[in-house]
């Protein structure tokens, strides 16, 4: 399109240059010597050639979904909110350990009271086992009155209340032990449960994600991924984070910082005008702006595997990325605004070109018809370097002359035998 439309303005000027009415419906073309410079023109966005990423904490689960999303290319403050994140599965875990605890804690305060209550009537026992040893002791002062067979009752009795006060007192001892020990491990159950909920209770205050300084914030983009199932279906995830997004892969950015002191121009071209593109071209570049910003800057890189916008909208016709490194960033360029780039192609200093279309094929030679008063001179010239429309000429032609678009007819054509610099025509 771009091609026939210089084409169309090619041949309407030149049919106004026109002037002799022998000429009609031959059109004549004015030579000029002057810069040749050959170029496309690209649409692209920039880009901050350093961005500091703003990544979702590590948790317990991979997936988290965006509930809120700072605006991008908004302007934040340190402490400012950036990104709220919900885990559900996160949230849950946190309130069964919460239950958990509560729970725990209700056993823990029974088993003490069992215990007090345990170790209360053990040391009831205990003192009752003192009382009817000391009881037995005062039988001992009539034991002798007493006879043979009473004082064996009365000794046997006291060695008895003897008996019944160790073995409480060792069974005291033995419960207290085992009361305390259960009681820290239900204490130890507690702690570890509350260490669990503390650390749910950390990762899900880290889904709230705080500016950690001022400055401008861009939103990202998740990579895509397409997952294949077992039953044939396929899916795909990712793309522009926003809120409601599900990101599922760790180390994904929701957010960025971008370094507004260095920038790049990321545009899509055709398969046709990446071949043409080298590193290192000059780009001239105008930014869509409030103030129309006018820079430069050259092609820094190439990447060779196709556009992912292009893959997105499944388009037959490839286009490869290119990054343009911009020389002089001014301050109203902002990431995410678009730019108009003219890469030059070729550029050379005060040369005489002309139309590709008026170069004829003659006798092996390439030949141009030059006009010479009221007919045309076929002359040889030698050729350069070959654009979309134009042709560098070499050698043959002074560069000012008036050339004719097509091939004159044989009427109109000066025959020459011979002639430095000229052809022969054979007459038809």
């Amino acid at each position: 399109m771009k091609v026939r439309c210089l084409i169309c303005l090619l041949l309407a000027f030149c049919f106004f240059s026109c002037k002799d009415n022998r000429f009609a419906g031959l059109i004549t073309y004015q030579i000029k010597k002057s810069d040749y410079v050959e170029k496309i023109a690209v649409a692209g966005t920039i880009q901050a050639v350093t961005n500091t990423p703003v990544i979702p904490p590590r948790t317990s689960y991979s997936q988290m979904t965006v509930i809120r999303l700072a605006k991008d290319g908004s302007f934040v403050k340190k402490g400012d909110t950036l990104c709220v994140l919900s885990v559900p599965e996160l949230v849950t875990m946190d309130n069964e350990v919460l239950t958990s605890i509560e729970n725990l804690e209700a056993e823990q305060k029974k088993a003490e009271a069992d215990n007090k209550l345990n170790i209360a009537l053990l040391e009831a026992q205990v003192a009752t086992s003192e009382a009817q040893l000391k009881i037995s002791s005062l039988d001992s002062l009539q034991m002798k009155f007493a006879t043979e067979v009473n004082r064996k009752l009365i000794d046997l009795e006291m060695k008895k209340a003897i008996i019944e006060k160790q073995k409480i007192v060792r069974k005291l001892a033995s419960a207290k032990l085992v009361g305390a020990t259960d009681i820290m491990q239900k204490k130890a159950r507690v702690m570890q449960e509350k260490m669990r909920e503390q650390t749910y209770a950390d990762q899900l205050r880290s889904l709230t994600l705080i500016a950690q300084r001022d400055g401008l914030v861009m939103r990202t983009e998740a990579p895509r991924i397409t997952v294949i199932s077992s039953a044939g279906g396929s899916g795909s995830y990712g793309g522009p984070i926003r809120e409601g997004s599900v990101i599922f892969i760790l180390n994904t950015a929701v957010l960025q910082f971008p370094d507004l002191s260095r920038m790049q121009i990321s545009t899509d071209v055709s398969e046709a005008d990446f071949k043409r593109i080298e590193k290192g071209q000059k780009v001239n570049i105008t930014v869509s702006s409030s103030k129309r910003i006018l820079t430069t800057g050259s092609i820094n890189k190439k990447n060779l595997v196709p556009s992912q916008v292009m893959r997105n909208i499944n388009s037959k016709v490839k286009f490869f990325e290119v990054i343009i490194a911009v020389d002089s960033c001014h301050s109203d360029m902002k990431p995410g605004l678009s730019a108009n780039c003219e890469i030059i192609l070729k550029q050379e200093k005060d040369n005489v070109f002309v139309p590709t279309l008026a170069i004829f094929e003659r006798d092996s030679s390439r030949v141009v018809y030059v006009r010479e008063k009221m007919k045309f001179r076929p002359v040889k010239v030698n050729t350069g370097t070959t654009g979309s429309s134009y042709t560098i000429i070499t050698n043959g032609l002074r560069g000012d002359e008036i050339i004719a678009l097509s091939e004159p007819p044989n009427s109109l054509i000066i025959q020459e035998s011979s002639g430095k610099g000229s052809v022969k025509i054979q007459t038809q």
